[in-house]
């Protein structure tokens, strides 16, 4: 690469290591998919590269910046450059979950600190004019600090899109003072919470253990856990909404 050049769009969100969806790293070429070549940014006046195997991409000045991902030493657009730019490819609830682990607090001990600012994200949208600039406003209007994954964003926003009030993000259970939970989402007035079981959940014994030890533990100060897959999210969206809004309706108020 030559100093003027630096990864952007797909490869820098992979070098940030934020959840894109599959589609992005493949191309249709004629009847077969194949795989996208690394996205290699340029400010202008430098001209973009042509090599075999990358994407160029030329950018005007202003309308980015660019930062050493700690990690591996590239160059590459920065965080809230990068969401940005991705509106170009992304649908509007694809680039919250983006926004999302941007922006992203730490919420347990050895957290990283978040990438990106809210406001930066919102001033990266405004440099200048944007591909995808309606699905981006929507989506930062979407973006919350407290998701920890993309299937908790896209929970989320399921749960919005039926009508039912936003959940609380990770919210701490206190007992005596202390956290002794962070709940996925949560309805805290009714005592429901919502947790999305990921395939380590089932995979790992150790963690299938502390499941079934916290859910009793919560059960045990009056909170409902509905329990969400991958299936949920992908087959039976209105089953899942269901379970929710009936929950709420009969749900436990704190005394």
């Amino acid at each position: 690469m030559r100093e003027c050049e630096f990864f952007c769009l797909v490869a820098a969100a992979v070098a940030w290591g934020a959840p894109l969806p599959a589609s992005v790293f493949h191309h249709r070429d004629g009847n077969r998919l194949v795989e996208r070549p690394l996205d290699v940014g340029v400010f202008l006046p430098s001209r973009a590269s042509r090599a075999r195997g990358v994407r160029g991409t030329s950018i005007s000045e202003g309308m980015g910046s660019v930062r050493t991902e700690p990690v591996s030493g590239l160059r590459v657009t920065s965080p809230a450059t990068t969401w940005a730019m991705m509106g170009a490819m992304l649908c509007r609830d694809d680039l919250v979950a983006l926004g999302d682990a941007f922006v992203r607090e730490p919420m347990r001990r050895g957290d990283p600190p978040a990438l990106a600012t809210i406001a930066e994200l919102a001033a990266s949208l405004e440099a200048g004019r944007r591909r995808g600039a309606t699905a981006l406003r929507e989506a930062l209007s979407l973006t919350r600090t407290r998701s920890r994954s993309r299937k908790e964003t896209e929970t989320r926003l399921v749960l919005v899109a039926a009508g039912l009030p936003e959940p609380s993000l990770n919210h701490p259970v206190l007992v005596e003072g202390k956290v002794v939970a962070l709940v996925d989402l949560a309805y805290p007035d009714r005592k429901v919470g919502i947790e999305y079981e990921g395939e380590q959940h089932l995979t790992d014994p150790r963690q299938w253990a502390r499941d079934i030890r916290r859910y009793e533990m919560l059960a045990d100060l009056e909170w409902r856990i509905i329990r969400v897959t991958a299936s949920d999210l992908a087959q039976h969206r209105e089953e899942l909404v269901a379970r929710v809004r009936g929950a709420l309706s009969g749900g436990v108020r704190p005394g």
